[in-house]
């Protein structure tokens, strides 16, 4: 069987980390969320992709190529015109062989294998399946009713008032059928599965461990913890070099050739990409990730973060309940207020639009490319875009 992954969208409610990179290829927990799509497809025993791109394409490219280096084959479809799921999904018509295959789309995360569960489903029962699940929230999602033997009986796409708990989970395995129905619903994919609802034609599989979609800048945080949470153990690269006294504590996973100075400790769940430097006297916390190539000054502090990778960090900094976009640096002395002195919960504003994030910790995100001088304070919520330059002594 072969699997279609949708990764062409684009969504401007993760802004700023949207503008240089398109969601699939946002680095969380030491790996993209593509990555980690395409390992667990291997694992589940499929080893032919096809995948639909457009937005920032040509990082998809250079970092999977043909995905020999993953142990599967990937062709590449473009999508020029963003015209929805159903439009992407017809473009892979003459790829898939007139065979069943399993669609997931390129944003969504989970910290297993969900892949495996859903071909079960599929092998068992000879139907269309649809991976379900069940978030904190389901107000963002489109919500689906369960009848007693599991199947799909009905899909709300906008719920209002009560709502179901589940939804669906951006994975499917679906039948050649599936290309009449875009024809004959003009590639709306909602009327499509509606379709298949209504004639009793589409299984549940419900996936009731960890999943997240990715909408809001601050789901890379949640999505980061999920990740770490599944660690077990602690693994550190033989290369890497931790001086003198280095305090380790939980599931701290250390990279290639990274360099971790004396007086350090580091409180796991953790990550240290390859070839990055960490100052003496710095505490990295739970749930810090640090992409490859960074640099983190003396006597730092990091805590639930995440750093995409080529940072530098400036000494005595506090970097907590926030992300940092590649190739940001910062200077000394930089304070990221992660809550306000009431703990009322975080309003963030991305252009016009503003969101409440319903957190009472939370604290900046900057896109990629942002310089950022000495003695900086940003406040809870604070965004600031790709390329932003900020000079020395200002306070945002």
């Amino acid at each position: 069987m072969k699997a279609v992954i949708l990764a062409a969208n684009r969504s401007t409610r993760l802004s700023p980390f949207i503008e240089t990179r398109c969601k699939p290829m946002i680095h969380i927990a030491g790996q993209y969320i593509l990555e980690n799509t395409i390992c667990f497809l291997k694992t589940a025993g499929i080893n032919d992709i096809v995948l639909v791109v457009n937005h920032k394409q040509d990082l998809i490219r250079n970092v999977f190529e043909s995905g020999q280096k993953y142990g599967v084959n990937i062709e590449y479809i473009v999508q020029n015109e963003l015209l929805g799921i159903g439009h992407a999904l017809n473009l892979c018509q003459s790829s898939l062989d007139k065979n069943p295959f399993l669609l997931t789309y390129g944003d969504v995360l989970t910290d297993e294998n969900p892949y495996s569960s859903i071909l079960q489903t599929y092998t068992e029962t000879n139907k269309e399946v649809a991976m379900v699940a069940l978030p904190e929230s389901s107000n963002e999602f489109g919500n689906v009713y369960l009848d007693h033997e599991m199947k799909i009986s009905r899909l709300i796409e906008k719920p209002s008032g009560v709502q179901s708990n589940y939804v669906f989970a951006g994975i499917f395995v679906l039948s050649p059928y599936i290309f009449e129905l875009l024809k004959m619903f003009k590639n709306d994919i909602s009327l499509c599965y509606e379709h298949i609802i209504g004639t009793g034609g589409l299984q549940a599989c419900l996936w009731e461990k960890g999943w997240i979609d990715m909408i809001h800048p601050w789901h890379i945080l949640v999505a980061n913890q999920m990740l770490m949470n599944s660690w077990q153990t602690a693994k550190i690269d033989s290369t890497a070099k931790l001086l003198g006294h280095v305090y380790l504590e939980g599931a701290v996973r250390i990279g290639r050739n990274v360099t971790i100075e004396t007086g350090t400790v580091l409180k796991g769940p953790c990550y240290i990409g390859e070839n990055s430097y960490i100052g003496n006297n710095s505490l990295i916390r739970n749930y810090s990730a640090i992409g490859p190539n960074s640099t983190v000054g003396y006597g730092s502090e990091l805590k639930n973060c995440v750093l995409f990778g080529s940072n530098d960090i400036g000494r005595l900094s506090f970097i907590g309940d926030s992300v940092i976009g590649e190739n940001t640096t910062t200077g000394s002395g930089l304070t990221t207020v992660n809550h306000f002195a009431e703990y009322s919960p975080v309003i963030c504003k991305t252009g016009n639009v503003t969101v409440e994030t319903g957190l009472t910790k939370l604290g900046a995100f900057f896109g990629d490319n942002v310089k950022i001088g000495v003695r900086h304070v940003t406040g809870p919520g604070s965004i600031l875009s790709s390329g932003s330059k900020i000079p020395d002594s200002t306070t945002l």
